[in-house]
């Protein structure tokens, strides 16, 4: 398990920024994909390299 205490400020998710806390997490731990059903997280789709699904998207192109 990782942990990050201290992240770059980011102002992307214009439709509710507390949501920018999601993508510095992930960007500070090199995340490759952000799981959420929040809509306006979900609505940046990609940052950074980062993919940003549902879980229904994200198990869909999961081969297990």
């Amino acid at each position: 398990m990782l942990f990050t205490s201290k992240t770059k400020k980011l102002e992307i998710v214009k439709a509710n920024p507390d949501d920018d806390k999601f993508i510095e997490c992930a960007i500070a731990l090199n995340a490759e994909y952000i799981i959420t059903g929040d809509k306006a997280l979900k609505n940046i789709k990609n940052y950074a390299g980062i993919k940003i699904l549902s879980p229904k998207e994200f198990l869909s192109r999961m081969t297990f």
